[in-house]
């Protein structure tokens, strides 16, 4: 499962339609299930379509990718701008439910007071990549939570003196 992270502006895109079609103004059965069907693409166009040509901003912990559902705010954007070459954070454990790392620049932080859960990755300070296994209080900037892992399989991966995180961005 792969989470896409349009941030390039899928709203709007020249590409599609900003209107719906307008149908034929002949009174005419044609016209009039023209304009049926009109109505119909109309109303079910109403969720924004996911362009999955757009590339995805891939995680891996030790060589081990996971699925994250990605936060849509300032900081992600500007790690999804740096990430067009792969990131590599070494994190070192700290207190027991989490490891943390040095980015390599500082990101717009919008912190905010939080219990985090296992999976939840967040930004520290502004300049320090931050994964849970485990809740702890503070504040900070959500960034994204790792999804179709459980508690257990994320402290595998992440309860060890050391891990190297990799963040790039992937092409379908």
């Amino acid at each position: 499962l792969a989470v896409v992270l349009c941030l390039s502006g899928c709203a709007g895109r020249p590409d599609l339609p900003t209107e719906p079609p307008t149908s034929a103004t002949e009174d005419t059965p044609q016209a009039a299930e023209s304009e049926k069907f009109t109505q119909m693409t109309t109303e079910e166009t109403t969720m924004p379509e996911i362009d999955t040509t757009e590339p995805m901003l891939l995680l891996t912990i030790d060589g081990t990718a996971v699925d994250v559902q990605w936060e849509n705010n300032a900081a992600v954007t500007e790690l999804y701008a740096l990430a067009q070459n792969a990131i590599t954070v070494n994190t070192s454990a700290y207190g027991g439910f989490e490891q943390v790392g040095s980015l390599p620049q500082s990101f717009s932080r919008s912190d905010v007071q939080m219990t985090t859960q296992s999976g939840d990755i967040v930004l520290y300070s502004g300049n320090q990549l931050v994964v849970f296994f485990g809740p702890n209080s503070w504040s900070y900037t959500k960034l994204g939570h790792i999804s179709g892992l459980s508690a257990d399989e994320l402290t595998v991966l992440l309860d060890k003196d050391q891990t190297v995180i990799e963040l790039q961005i992937k092409s379908k």
